[in-house]
């Protein structure tokens, strides 16, 4: 605690401190007059001796204080900047805010008006500060802490509390729109961010607690409003969430998870299942996607969007994602000879230095043709970095490797990078197949068809169940389906014995005739 944390405490201590060095001055000056006049001291007249003395404590005293108080008030405010204040941004430190939460608080629980805690995470920072470097990973925090304050209220409160991440305090919310303020935020901070050497852009989450509902302690608010965040972050990009007490469970079931994914790698639980593509055109198997699957000695299987989104945050992604393109390309030698192996890259694979590196190695060790290898690459990944992306791509495209835009039309919706990245598909969403009997889905997904064709690229549609659907997609001229129409994922096993020209094939529904599209 600094001295000025209490006033009436310093101020005793100053006048103490003054009086202790008067006394000592008073002492020192006759000592010295009594060696100047040779113990004549008494012989001077009396006046003149209370006006030496004086002279010189008052001159020691406010020396001595002076010195005193201003190396005492320099290192109070050193302790306050170190302490309280980011240095990379200015605003509130974690221990700082901590402080102003408590405040907000009590003061919520005593005048009756609710406050808002509001967390802000940029998504998977760490691997963007790994990717840009670190001189580039402060820019950008300062960018985001410049914009952040840009766009809130100027009496709010606002710390940096984590190394992407910012806590904000709006105290009585009746006088805001919380839902419309967060919304705007988002958008806002979403937006681009120029860099002296790039532009970055990020994805960011939000969690909210409201004080004193969600508790008091502010440790526990912001471990709440961590929670909220987390949630909203499963649910996609630039998403937000209020906290609320289930969410606790589900905080435990991934601590658990956290906990045993890099186990489970090292006692090789993981499995990779194989899901079928069938050519319209051709109509037959042109290709599989391998699909991860975890296999737990007591859970039994758990499936990828339980594991994945915690593989990401924790950055182990990275190693499962080498493991899966490793074994995927020695499995491609049991599969057939003419069908290509799609594998889903994660955004922080994008964002290593060695990608194309460990690609390249993982093709010279297994010895698959790079033409029968296909990664399926999702829109908001490529959004994260698009200049590296491109590149990427590039490279990708110079060792004959296929890249497919996955998810499309979920992400950004920016048509810009289809004439800058060069890949061979795209990847119409479920979402789009599951609204195909809907006037609505049928003219999405033919504008999707008709776009891809006019730059040259084929669609694959995933997310095929019924022959309704895959009549109205061969309608719509899509090239390529995927779904449970055409064969469940399933072990290797299942379609590598299918190698054999005799075995029986993969179920193929010819989709009905259709006179014109729908």
């Amino acid at each position: 605690m600094s001295l000025n944390a209490n006033p009436r405490r310093s101020t005793v201590f100053r006048l103490s401190t003054v009086l202790a060095v008067g006394i000592g001055s008073f002492l020192l000056g006759r000592w010295a007059l009594d060696m100047a006049f040779g113990g004549k001291v008494s012989d001077l007249p009396s006046t003149l001796l209370v006006a030496v003395i004086a002279s010189l404590c008052a001159l020691a005293a406010a020396g001595s204080a002076i010195s005193f108080f201003a190396g005492v008030d320099e290192s109070a405010n050193f302790v306050r900047q170190e302490t309280e204040v980011d240095k990379l941004t200015g605003v509130h430190s974690r221990i700082a805010m901590i402080g102003r939460i408590a405040e907000c608080a009590a003061r919520t629980v005593q005048d009756g008006k609710p406050s808002f805690l509001i967390d802000i995470d940029i998504d998977r920072f760490k691997q963007i500060n790994d990717a840009i470097g670190y001189s580039q990973g402060d820019e950008l925090i300062r960018a985001f802490a410049a914009r952040l304050r840009e766009h809130l209220p100027s009496d709010i409160e606002m710390g940096r509390i984590g190394a992407g991440e910012f806590a904000v305090l709006v105290p009585d919310p009746k006088s805001t729109n919380m839902e419309r303020m967060i919304d705007n935020l988002i958008g806002q901070m979403m937006q681009p961010f120029r860099l002296p050497q790039h532009l970055q852009s990020v994805n960011v989450s939000v969690g909210v607690v409201a004080l004193p509902k969600d508790g008091r302690d502010p440790v526990v608010l912001l471990r709440r409003s961590n929670l909220a965040l987390q949630n909203a972050r499963q649910n996609g990009i630039g998403n937000w969430a209020v906290f609320r007490q289930e969410m606790g469970e589900v905080a435990e079931s991934r601590q658990w998870i956290e906990a045993e994914l890099y186990k489970a790698l090292q006692r090789q639980e993981f499995v990779l299942y194989y899901q079928p593509q069938y050519s319209m055109v051709e109509r037959r198997v042109i290709g599989y996607e391998a699909l991860l699957r975890w296999r737990h000695p007591q859970k039994g299987m758990i499936q990828p969007s339980e594991f994945v989104p915690v593989a990401e945050e924790t950055g182990i992604i990275t190693l499962i994602g080498e493991w899966v393109l490793r074994r995927a390309c020695q499995d491609a030698a049991e599969l057939p000879d003419d069908c290509v192996v799609s594998i889903n890259i994660s955004p922080m694979h994008l964002l290593q230095r060695d990608f194309i590196s460990m690609i390249r190695s993982t093709i010279g060790l297994t010895g698959i043709d790079p033409a029968r290898l296909e990664l399926e690459i999702t829109e908001s990944a490529m959004m994260q970095d698009r200049e590296r992306a491109a590149q990427l791509m590039y490279e990708l495209a110079d060792l004959g490797v296929s890249v497919a835009i996955d998810d499309f039309g979920t992400g950004y919706s920016n048509l810009g990078y289809l004439i800058d990245f060069p890949f061979h598909k795209l990847k119409i969403d479920r979402s789009f197949v599951t609204r195909l009997d809907k006037d609505s889905g049928s003219t999405v997904v033919s504008t999707i068809v008709d776009l891809a064709r006019a730059i040259g690229v084929s669609t694959i549609a995933e997310g095929v169940e019924t022959e309704q659907q895959a009549t109205l997609l061969h309608a719509s001229g899509c090239d390529i389906v995927q779904g449970f129409l055409y064969g469940q994922p399933a072990p290797l096993s299942k379609y590598a014995a299918r190698k054999d020209p005799a075995a029986a094939e993969v179920e193929r529904p010819a989709p009905r005739p259709i006179a014109k599209i729908a």
